[in-house]
């Protein structure tokens, strides 16, 4: 039995939705309210306990298990509702940190680093940094929330302290801790320096970064990359953001670790940073895994230079709504609201406004301009538009950030903004907007591998995991065929029974590789694609695949379409719940979707050729 399938067991569907929905009343052998989910007079929600599932009967038509239910309910993803609903039902959750932890050392290192420095700050020695943080408007709530600790100046202090404690010296090297030997002295990586612990989204401490004190550069100092650290591939503070940016749906992306201190103290809890670099793709993958909108704060002089730009063009590539070759993929933002930018003038940074007027800074964020506008404006400002040169390059430079919109709306509104800009005729500009889009695209890599990167492997999911034998064909002809993936959209979620595959498919289809997906993905579920993804699959051309993809889908809707008639069957056998106005009302929107659901089935028999096979 799955984790998933335990926590099922263990959990009444009648009782959990009754908590969620005090009018719940029983009705024969079914359960009845108004749908939490949209406003109306007439229940039509009902709960089948033989079943363990709902559906709404009214304007919803929608349905499914208790984690359905949570994670419609409650916007969380299934990783989460996992959690939430194994606490309620007393099932333990192996903590994937432990694995990592017993899998790479360096973990272990870097846990007792990070007690010396704290150790460190807390000493007479560490009046200085604790000076400094008090001067940085730190409360020494926050300094041990988030770890602030201190590295004293001395040379290898840190290095003796941790071979005293058992550590071989070349794990303290490779953990990036300590430099040199050879032919050079032996010291400790941070010297004289606030330190910062950066952890990776599930809490264990990868690295770490040190501010000086006296002004001496690098102002900050990262640890090197390593088997766990990369800190192109971490977000600071997401461990502790991303149940807020889950629930809010919106990620706050600003450059430093005092940014985000500063925001969480003040209740901005779905903010992190991105460490003083741009954001590369697999942070943004991080964000679209848990949000439909990334902000990013910049300051006013930040955002004005080259480098600047550049990254945003290429962040909004990556968190744009197109997927090229893949129009009209489900669950993508599909506007050009999902990269925004918040421009912070008078030369503060967000730690400073944050903690003089954090209602600006939420106003900032709610004022974010789409990054397409602020690109249109700040690269046009640039050029000299009335000259066909640099009407031209206007072209150039902002023609691609516009295909990147794919809601057609939204499109063709900014190719009329920028033809308006450039004095280029609309119709001129749309012809040339439709050439390139009917170029081919470029091909995206595929992952070498399908394993997550050293230091990010998740842990494997239960060896005695139940399968579904058709969903599971889906998902590896997906991931095994790329020519396919731009088919995941054909996908009903609500088609698949098992919800672990439901949040893999829901990964998938928001994703443009299969790297992609499994960065969105957490624990056993990445491992799970990861095997799916390896699993043997018959031989075939591309036809016999194509027919069998199509016979999967139809097998998928009929298996889906003989669960809802059984469920109108239940309805039909009973009357409608005591406070409804009517029975005839109740009545008549069941059978609305019986008749709808009759019209399906027999759709799906005719592509069959008959079958009905279940």
């Amino acid at each position: 039995m799955s984790l998933a399938d335990d926590v099922k067991a263990r959990i009444d569907i009648v009782e959990l939705i009754g908590d969620y929905v005090p009018e719940l009343k029983r009705s024969g052998r079914n359960y009845h309210a108004r749908c939490p989910f949209h406003q109306e007079r007439t229940p039509s929600f009902v709960v089948f306990p033989d079943r363990q599932t709902w559906r709404c009967f009214g304007a919803c038509a929608t349905g499914g298990d208790v984690f359905s239910f949570v994670m419609k309910h409650d916007g969380l993803d299934f990783t989460a509702a996992l959690r939430e609903l194994a606490n309620r039902a007393g099932v333990h959750i192996p903590e994937r940190r432990d694995a990592e932890r017993a899998r790479d050392p360096l973990y272990g290192v870097n846990e007792a680093a990070q007690q010396f420095f704290r150790d460190a700050l807390i000493a007479d020695r560490g009046a200085q940094a604790r000076a400094y943080a008090s001067g940085r408007r730190l409360s020494e709530e926050a300094v041990a929330r988030f770890g602030v600790g201190y590295a004293p100046g001395s040379g290898d202090e840190l290095l003796r302290s941790l071979t005293a404690l058992g550590f071989e010296r070349g794990l303290v090297f490779a953990a990036g801790l300590a430099t040199g030997g050879e032919n050079g002295p032996e010291r400790d990586m941070f010297r004289g320096r606030l330190t910062f612990p950066l952890r990776n989204e599930d809490g264990l401490i990868a690295g770490f970064a040190g501010r000086s004190l006296d002004g001496s550069e690098p102002k900050y100092l990262n640890t090197p990359r390593t088997s766990v650290f990369d800190k192109g591939r971490m977000l600071y503070g997401l461990d502790r953001a991303r149940e807020s940016i889950g629930a809010e749906r919106v990620a706050v992306v600003v450059e430093g670790y005092m940014d985000v201190i500063a925001a969480h103290e003040h209740g901005l809890r779905n903010v992190v940073a991105s460490m003083g670099t741009a954001l590369t793709e697999q942070q943004v993958a991080l964000l679209k895994a848990r949000a439909g909108t990334i902000i990013l704060a910049l300051d006013a002089d930040a955002a004005g230079q080259e480098a600047m730009r550049r990254s945003l063009r290429t962040a909004w590539e990556l968190a744009g709504a197109v997927v090229e070759g893949r129009p009209g993929v489900r669950n993508r933002p599909s506007d050009a609201d999902s990269l925004r930018v918040a421009i912070i003038e008078g030369g503060k940074d967000p730690d400073e406004l944050i903690r003089a007027d954090a209602a600006q800074f939420r106003r900032l964020l709610d004022d974010a301009a789409p990054v397409v506008d602020f690109l249109i404006g700040a690269e046009t400002a640039l050029l000299d538009l009335a000259t066909p040169e640099g009407q031209s390059e206007a072209v150039n430079q902002l023609l691609p950030l516009i295909l990147a919109i794919t809601n057609w709306a939204e499109q063709e509104r900014y190719l009329q903004r920028l033809a308006d800009l450039v004095g280029v005729p609309f119709d001129r500009l749309r012809d040339l907007a439709r050439q390139r889009q009917a170029q081919p695209p470029p091909p995206r890599r595929r992952a070498a591998s399908s394993a997550p990167p050293p230091g990010e492997e998740a842990p494997p999911v239960p060896a005695a995991s139940p399968r579904d034998a058709l969903e599971e064909r889906v998902l590896a002809l997906l991931a095994q065929h790329p020519d396919r993936w731009k088919d995941a959209a054909e996908v009903a979620p609500e088609h698949f029974r098992r919800p672990e595959n439901r949040a893999i498919l829901g990964a998938v289809q928001e994703s443009a590789a299969l790297d992609e997906a499994l960065a969105r993905l957490d624990g056993g579920l990445a491992a799970e694609l990861t095997r799916i993804a390896e699993s043997p699959l018959p031989p075939g051309d591309r036809q016999q695949r194509a027919a069998e993809w199509r016979e999967c889908l139809r097998r998928l809707e009929e298996r889906h379409l003989r669960e809802l008639k059984a469920q109108e069957q239940a309805a039909f056998a009973e009357s409608a719940p005591e406070d409804a106005p009517s029975d005839r009302a109740y009545l008549d929107a069941v059978a609305e979707q019986a008749r709808e659901t009759n019209e399906r089935l027999r759709d799906v028999f005719a592509r069959g050729g008959g079958s009905s096979r279940g």
